[in-house]
């Protein structure tokens, strides 16, 4: 099976929380909102372009001088705008679509239904007579099923609210299992939290760092700051002066970049994201072991049940959501890596 970055891995189950399956299956949803769908499957496949410069200026003006873009006289915004043109111009040359006279959404949709056309035939999936959201609603569709399938889930007779429920839990009852925790009894938020307790705890453990009376949140703060500054320094990436967020983007970055060269891939003028996208069409499995190893599962866990759409509980507990965020996309605000 071939796994994707936007989400068929087992922290695209966890997450969440413990609650959504991954970031894209879980858009995948029979729903009648259609204007919601809409929304999320827009972002989901483009949330990169013109996206991973928040206060980043030198990020801005590096990417807009690599792609050729004059940048005196403008602000952030407008440059990022401009890089957003840009960037889904040079896609959709690559992918031989014309571009005389059709604007930047025009394009992006084109853009975004040629993508969708080629992954839904390497699934098998029937493309003819078929607009981008019935393909998304399939591909999602069909990647659950083959999810289900690696964790022993049946799918028979199944919709897709039940099956998501089923990977969910086994996904959670696996990474328990691998952690020494009791499942019995247990709902699939308690055992989420447990999970990400338990990681925690196993990482700082590895750190020397002691982490007895502290909030298991602010713990991860800590642990997550130390492992950061471990592989910039590994990476011969610098830190002085950065905050960790920036530095956990720059330590992505590089390894996507290295990856992207060991496999033969030209990084020239291209994006973390462009790079990703071409890492996955050539080799997913190493892509999934740079971008989903240790760290960075349990720092989204944590990161996005704070997120949460209810948030913390006045008690401090953690409230189950589903995930709409794409693992793709790089969000300086919150330190991902992923």
């Amino acid at each position: 099976m071939k796994k994707t970055i936007i989400g068929f891995s087992l922290a695209g189950l966890l997450l969440a929380g413990g609650y959504a399956t991954t970031s894209f299956a879980s858009d995948t949803v029979t729903s009648a909102e259609k204007g919601e769908l809409s929304w999320k499957f827009k972002n989901k496949w483009f949330g990169h372009y013109g996206r991973g410069f928040t206060n980043d200026s030198e990020s801005v003006l590096q990417r807009a001088e690599e792609l050729g873009i004059k940048t005196e006289g403008k602000d952030a915004e407008t440059l990022i705008g401009e890089i957003r043109e840009e960037e889904i111009l040079k896609e959709a040359k690559e992918l031989g679509i014309k571009t005389d006279g059709k604007d930047t959404e025009d394009l992006m949709k084109e853009v975004m239904l040629a993508k969708l056309k080629k992954e839904a035939a390497e699934l098998g999936i029937k493309t003819e007579g078929k607009d981008a959201e019935a393909l998304h609603e399939e591909i999602g569709t069909a990647k659950l099923k083959e999810e289900a399938k690696e964790l022993g889930v049946s799918t028979e007779d199944k919709d897709l609210d039940t099956l998501k429920k089923e990977i969910q839990a086994a996904s959670l009852n696996k990474k328990a299992k691998e952690l020494g925790i009791s499942t019995d009894g247990k709902d699939l938020q308690t055992l989420s939290e447990e999970i990400y307790t338990a990681s925690v705890k196993k990482e700082a453990e590895k750190l020397g760092i002691s982490i007895e009376g502290k909030d298991i949140r602010e713990a991860w703060q800590e642990v997550f700051s130390v492992m950061v500054k471990i592989e910039a320094k590994e990476l011969g990436i610098s830190i002085d002066g950065k905050f960790i967020q920036q530095i956990a983007q720059e330590v992505r970055e590089k390894k996507v970049t290295d990856l992207a060269k060991d496999l033969g891939i030209s990084t020239n003028n291209k994006s973390t994201a462009e790079l990703i996208s071409e890492i996955e069409e050539k080799d997913s499995a190493k892509l999934q072991g740079v971008l989903g190893e240790n760290f960075m599962d349990i720092k989204e866990l944590g990161m996005k049940e704070m997120r949460g759409s209810h948030g913390h509980g006045k008690d401090g507990s953690m409230k189950q959501r589903v995930s709409k965020e794409s693992l793709t996309e790089t969000g300086t605000d919150s330190g991902s890596l992923l």
